[in-house]
């Protein structure tokens, strides 16, 4: 049986050169349990899908433009299976550069869906 060693990261059908370590979340919901004299149940409210990722800079690499991009289409493909979708997402507008030349970088969508 495989299990995920590596993932590519897709961009409007172009591939992201994303470094290891990439964070995927389905979102979803978050439950928090209702107590009184008991436990009776849970609650839940609705969380967003994210996607965290560090690229190497380039010449070729904007942080303006990673920042500004708003309805995108993110494909997350896990080399064991199973591929998610992110329509309609956006850059958390976070983009960063570090000293060793990696941009960190960020994308939300109302939801992710398994395709």
């Amino acid at each position: 049986m495989q299990y995920q060693g590596t993932a590519i990261i897709r961009v409007n059908g172009r591939e992201i050169e994303s470094l290891t370590g990439a964070t995927f979340t389905t979102g979803g919901f978050t439950r928090q349990p209702v107590k009184g004299a008991r436990v009776y149940g849970f609650n839940q409210t609705p969380i967003e899908a994210t996607i965290n990722m560090t690229i190497p800079n380039s010449a070729n690499t904007s942080i303006a433009d990673l920042n500004n991009m708003t309805d995108v289409t993110i494909t997350f493909i896990p080399d064991a299976g199973k591929q998610w979708l992110m329509p309609n997402a956006w850059a958390n507008g976070n983009a960063s550069v570090n000293g060793e030349g990696n941009i960190t970088c960020g994308f939300t969508s109302c939801e992710a869906k398994e395709i």
